[in-house]
């Protein structure tokens, strides 16, 4: 009998069912809204916040049209600059409204504005919509959130000679540098107005006296906070998740104490099986998966 015949016979092992790290909920459309929601309150405040000269030297604006929220910045190419936060998210979207959109866009010398599109975005041919005006989905990232559930007294994650503490104005030029440094951006004068303005909670982490990692915290007037505005980012600036897990606790703490209801934020770097640190991170802080959000948008002129 041949090697191959006598492999036939052996037992088929299956594989071990892979269990995420981190929980998915089955949530409602109306609680995805209330999810997108707090971040675009936060970028409604962090753009009205902008320092007028700033904003007309960089080309910098936002829009609403019946809750629809866009962005727009006509000399810096970031995704979040220019794009359309919540298209289909607040009310079903329309096909005039997206030819709208990227008419807009077009005038304003804009080559690769950027779509935000969750699965319960109406409606369900917005993906198609996109796709048939020559847009693709470049990247994604995993939706999270936590209600108000206090963490355990003890620390979650050791410290190992580092040190969170809270920006002040004092320190608010080596926050907003070392975020430029970072991404390579002139947006310090922008990230200035927002050390002590009301909602904002801003943090370092310090390694002996050097600023090593930075986020974000915006709870908005009904409770509800959205975390960003950090770096590096892990699993994509930076090969290490220990560091913003650190900031992440301090962020919880913090946020709960402050009257935080709810707590969206992102896992930018996904992966295939939902694991890894990030995930495990996360879980830890008490965050459960909503959904994988996509976002679209022309492929680079030279990218062939």
């Amino acid at each position: 009998m041949s090697t191959a015949a006598l492999s036939e016979l052996q037992p088929v092992v299956l594989p071990e069912p892979h269990h995420p790290a981190i929980a998915m909920e089955d949530v409602s459309g109306d609680f995805s809204r209330a999810i997108e929601r707090a971040e675009v309150n936060a970028w409604r405040d962090l753009y009205a916040a902008a320092p007028a000269d700033f904003a007309a030297r960089q080309g910098l604006s936002i829009a609403e049209e019946a809750d629809l929220v866009w962005t727009t910045c006509t000399t810096i190419p970031f995704i979040h600059f220019n794009c359309v936060k919540n298209l289909g998210v607040e009310r079903p979207a329309t096909e005039s409204q997206l030819d709208a959109l990227l008419a807009h866009y077009r005038a304003a010398g804009i080559a690769r504005p950027w779509f935000h599109a969750n699965p319960h975005a109406e409606p369900s041919a917005l993906r198609c919509w996109l796709e048939a005006r020559g847009l693709q989905r470049q990247s994604g990232w995993e939706r999270i959130f936590r209600d108000a559930t206090p963490l355990a007294i003890e620390p979650l994650f050791p410290t190992d000679g580092h040190s969170v503490e809270r920006v002040t104005p004092a320190t608010a030029g080596e926050w907003a540098g070392f975020i430029d440094s970072r991404y390579r951006l002139p947006t310090s004068p922008w990230l200035l107005a927002l050390v002590g303005r009301p909602g904002w909670h801003h943090y370092m982490l310090r390694q002996d006296s050097a600023v090593v990692a930075v986020r974000s915290l915006f709870i908005g007037v009904d409770g509800m906070a959205w975390s960003g505005i950090d770096a590096p980012v892990p699993g994509i600036m930076a090969p290490s998740f220990d560091l913003d897990a650190v900031l992440g606790e301090a962020m919880v703490r913090d946020g709960i104490a402050a009257g935080a209801k709810l707590v969206a934020a992102d896992i930018e770097a996904p992966h295939p099986d939902r694991d890894g640190p990030a995930y495990r991170n996360y879980a830890r802080l008490g965050f459960k998966l909503a959904y994988f959000r996509s976002h679209y948008s022309y492929l680079p002129a030279n990218s062939g």
